[in-house]
């Protein structure tokens, strides 16, 4: 049996993070197919596209979060033609994973959102981790709705399992965990993380942006093969594959 540690960074607004994680979860299924006993396990690390103002601040306050249209926001950040190239290029990729993206509704600061995270992963381990995540992700890209609202968030709480309504409203209300957050977004950044999502597998090899799912399995089966001839691993960086990130 092998054990898969893989640390993710990503930010809950970037649409790359979702294709990506849907392409790691069928790696995984694949590889299970041939290695039933192996055991995989996943760690999010917040990032922020969009830095909230004043951060590691514990007078931010944490609601009301303002948000804006999101092809507005696209159209203000990357130009209007190019804003439709990604939209288009995002539509397409989405589809060959089986995800129905909707680009509409709003955007905004995502620390709430990788606040509700850290919350899931201090009381609900991975399994209310991945439940947040996919959570949001699917209420975001798929549902045209705005995670910077409060009882959006409370939804997604109470579906991951994480407690009851009253409790996690009031624990998002609260602030709290939100310098960790920020503390853990930044050491991102100065780690020399530019964009996500961004893969750290088996603790030795770092490869960025929604990989295809072959390059999870190749991966998974070279550690394999490493374990398998009683090999250490050297800590060399993985092939330097790079694909669609957000920035």
């Amino acid at each position: 049996m092998t054990h898969y540690p893989i640390l993710i960074t990503s930010d809950i607004v970037c649409p790359w993070c979702y294709i990506g994680h849907t392409r790691l979860t069928k790696a995984i299924s694949a590889h299970k197919q041939t290695y039933p006993n192996d055991t995989f396990h996943l760690r999010y690390l917040p990032f922020y596209l969009n830095p909230p103002p004043h951060l590691s601040s514990n007078n931010l306050p944490a609601f009301p979060v303002s948000s804006a249209n999101k092809r507005d926001y696209m159209v203000a950040k990357f130009g209007a033609q190019r804003a439709s190239d990604i939209e288009s290029r995002l539509l397409a990729a989405a589809a060959s994973e089986g995800l129905t993206f909707s680009m509409g509704g709003k955007t905004g600061i995502s620390r709430n959102g990788h606040r509700l995270v850290y919350y899931g992963q201090t009381h609900g381990g991975e399994e209310g981790q991945n439940a947040v995540m996919l959570g949001l992700w699917k209420r975001y890209y798929e549902r045209e709705v705005d995670i910077t609202e409060l009882d959006v968030l409370v939804e997604v709480g109470v579906e991951a399992g994480l407690g009851g309504a009253e409790e996690i409203r009031e624990f998002l209300l609260s602030g709290r965990d939100g310098v960790e957050v920020d503390k853990l977004a930044e050491e991102s950044r100065m780690n020399g993380i530019s964009g996500v999502p961004n893969y750290v597998l088996m603790d030795t090899w770092e490869v960025s942006g929604a990989q295809e799912s072959q390059v999870f399995q190749q991966l998974f089966r070279r550690w394999k093969d490493m374990e398998a001839k009683g090999k250490v691993a050297s800590g060399e960086p993985a092939d330097d594959v790079k694909a669609n990130a957000c920035l």
